[in-house]
């Protein structure tokens, strides 16, 4: 098998895995809305583990400077500190309810939000658009996370077939745990669960691109997008600690909070141990 087709079977198969996982719990609303606390906690705790125990190292791995691989990482959570502040702002007036739960994979976009309604406050308005705001950051870390996976694996079997297969290995045990994170986070966010689906593909989509670039350009291109790892380090930080946050502010009427926090914790844990 030559280096494109071992390149793009393995990122279509890391990325079609996860895929099919999230497709099949879209299609089960009601085991989604029931298990979607715990995998929302799960994929804040995956994302963190994510950061600290691939993106920051691999970064450093490839040659960058602490001081470059923390400016980007800070960069990265201020711009998405930035986001969500603006998008809190825009959307103060304008949100109806709090999400509770999954909303229904039936209910037009114009509903996303609006699963369970509630008196509009200032508090849960701000609840809302800081939901909203966890799209953009989880989409864009994702996308990343994805692009140099698909230039990693592309520049390993452009190296070395064996090489390729080690990189095939440790890139798919840490893919389903923080794909199937990405997508709870998706929906907690408001979005439907089909259209999470969607998100995911897409960012798959991101994968496959990446690889398809390298296999035609060369090796050289890993060395460039390897300075997005502290960036999306820093986006994951970010959803990690905005997921955290409220579930920190839910604990008083919340008698399963400590349960998330375990939850979270399984994540971390999960993506430490598949970085070996």
């Amino acid at each position: 098998m030559g280096p494109w087709s071992a390149s793009l079977t393995s990122v279509a198969v890391i990325s079609g895995l996860p895929l099919l996982v999230s497709l099949l719990l879209a299609r089960q609303e009601t085991l989604l809305r029931r298990v979607l606390p715990q995998l929302t906690a799960f994929g804040a705790g995956a994302v963190f583990g994510a950061a600290v125990s691939h993106l920051i190292p691999e970064s450093l791995e490839a040659g960058q400077s602490y001081a470059s691989v923390a400016a980007g990482v800070v960069g990265g959570f201020l711009l998405f500190w930035v986001i969500e502040r603006l998008l809190a702002s825009h959307d103060h007036a304008h949100a109806h309810g709090m999400a509770l739960g999954a909303p229904s994979a039936h209910e037009s976009d114009s509903s996303e939000a609006e699963c369970v309604h509630l008196k509009p406050t200032p508090e849960t308005s701000a609840a809302v658009a800081r939901s909203r705001a966890l799209v953009p950051m989880t989409f864009f870390g994702d996308a990343a996370h994805n692009l140099v996976d698909g230039v990693l694996i592309a520049s390993s079997f452009l190296t070395n077939p064996s090489v390729g297969m080690l990189t095939l290995i440790a890139v798919s045990l840490h893919e389903l745990p923080r794909e199937l994170g990405t997508f709870s986070l998706f929906v907690h966010s408001g979005i439907r669960p089909m259209r999470a689906v969607g998100y995911n593909l897409l960012t798959g989509i991101v994968a496959m691109i990446g690889a398809t670039i390298t296999l035609i350009i060369g090796t050289r291109v890993a060395e460039l997008v390897m300075y997005l790892l502290p960036v999306a380090a820093g986006t994951y930080l970010y959803i990690a600690q905005a997921v955290g946050r409220a579930s920190l502010h839910d604990r008083q009427r919340e008698p399963a909070h400590w349960w998330r926090l375990g939850w979270a914790g399984l994540g971390a844990a999960v993506m430490v141990v598949a970085r070996g």
